[in-house]
Parts: C-alpha cells; sequence; structure tokens
C-alpha cells in the first residue's frame, strides 16, 4: 500500500483523466429481462448493477442539490447525472477487465490499508471501526462489504491507470530537441528544463490514455437497458 500512499494525486489524476476519454459506444439490442431485473448494462456480458447504479445516482444528486440550496435540479439535470453515473461505472468495468486480463488485482490487506488511510474513516489521527461505520451508514448509506468491494475494484483499476502512466517517459535530448522546435532557441532551457520536461510527460500521458481508451473501444460491447429498465419500473 506504500505504492497507492505515494501517489494518491498521481493516481486520481489519471482516474479523471481515464474517464474523460472514457466515450463508449452503446448497444442497446435485446430485452431487460433476459440480463436479469438489477441490471443497467452489460460490458462484454458482465452486468453492471441498477443497485448500485441507482445509490450513486441518489448520492450525485444529494450533493449537487446540496451545492445548489436555493433551487432544485432540474428533469435535465438528473438525466444528465443519470448518463454521467452510468458512464463512469461501465468505464470502470471495462478498465477493470482489462486490468484483470493483464494480472492485476487487488487484495484484501491492500483495501484495508487505503481505508485506514482516508481521514473520514479516523478518530485522533488513527483509524476508528465506529466512525467507519458511521461515514457509511449515515453518509454514503451503503454496507461496509458494499463500499470494501467498489474500493477493491477501484484500486485494481487504478493500478492498470498507473502502469499507463509509466510508461510516458521523456528524455533530456528529447525535450530539448521539442523545446528547440516550440521556441526556435535554447536561451531559457536550462531555466525551465524541469518544467518543461513535466508538461510534456503529462502531454504525453493524456496521449497514451486516449490510444489505450480507442483500443479498448474497440475491444468491448456495451448494451445500456437504463431506458428500458425505468420503463418497465413506471408501469408497475
Amino acid at each position: 500500500m506504500d505504492f497507492f500512499r505515494k501517489h494518491m494525486k498521481t493516481i486520481f489524476w489519471i482516474t479523471l483523466i481515464g474517464f474523460v476519454f472514457a466515450t463508449f459506444a452503446y448497444f442497446g439490442a435485446g430485452g431487460i429481462l433476459t440480463k436479469g431485473i438489477d441490471t443497467v448494462a452489460t460490458v462484454n456480458g458482465n452486468k453492471v448493477s441498477y443497485t448500485e447504479f441507482s445509490r450513486q445516482v441518489s448520492r450525485t444528486i444529494e450533493n449537487q442539490q446540496a451545492q445548489k440550496k436555493d433551487s432544485q435540479l432540474t428533469e435535465n439535470d438528473i438525466k444528465q447525472i443519470k448518463m454521467s453515473v452510468l458512464q463512469d461505472m461501465v468505464s470502470e468495468e471495462a478498465f477493470l477487465q482489462m486490468a484483470l486480463k493483464y494480472g492485476l488485482d487487488t487484495t484484501d490487506n491492500e483495501v484495508r490499508a487505503y481505508l485506514q488511510q482516508i481521514p473520514q474513516f479516523q478518530k485522533d489521527g488513527h483509524f476508528d471501526h465506529m466512525t467507519y461505520f458511521q461515514a457509511l451508514n449515515y453518509g454514503l448509506k451503503i454496507k461496509p462489504e458494499e463500499f470494501e468491494k467498489s474500493r477493491k475494484r477501484a484500486l485494481t483499476v487504478d493500478k492498470l491507470r498507473y502502469l499507463i502512466y509509466l510508461e510516458a517517459k521523456v528524455s533530456d535530448k528529447e525535450a530539448e530537441d521539442e523545446f528547440l522546435r516550440r521556441n526556435s532557441n535554447l536561451k531559457n532551457w536550462l531555466k525551465e528544463k524541469d518544467k518543461f520536461i513535466e508538461t510534456l510527460r503529462n502531454e504525453k500521458r493524456v496521449l497514451l490514455f486516449s490510444q489505450f481508451v480507442n483500443v479498448l473501444q474497440q475491444k468491448i460491447k456495451v448494451q445500456d437497458y437504463m431506458s428500458k429498465f425505468e420503463q418497465q419500473q413506471a408501469q408497475q
């Protein structure tokens, strides 16, 4: 878990970039009952839970409503929230499948160590079980086993994203040549070298993720049952 504590900010950044690029195509074939009543979508045949989808939608609506305070969310706002949540869940499932294919996984001990570092679960600077249970029950409204399962998935996906991140390497010669190309001279090269190299690394990270997601898009098939599911729910 030292790996995650040391690189948590990087992993968080990678997570955001991953979701920005993860615009997967949807195929709405098939009937909802053929996939089970708790399936809002499938990714290569693996279901995305409608129960978890609903929980995340409710949590997001609650958070955004709290930020608005004096105004109510519109129907379009809620529609956008649902689309965003579903895409995030589909993205995570697609990345998880790829991570598992590469032999990546997260142990229970890694999950435990990760949770113990979260300030919201601590009391007097140390992890506290009662604080943890209360935060999940009253704040996130989720059972511990469900939350821990979701964190295990997320940490496994983070490992894949971090592997891609590590591939963004820039040599001094490559950076110097690019600096010259962009500025037509090397006047401030030594002064700006470190900052410029990091800029190039960030550009490579974005490019690598874009390329990775393009490849991933070709390997997955997503079926979206949200509209059919909600129509069926409304008729009951």
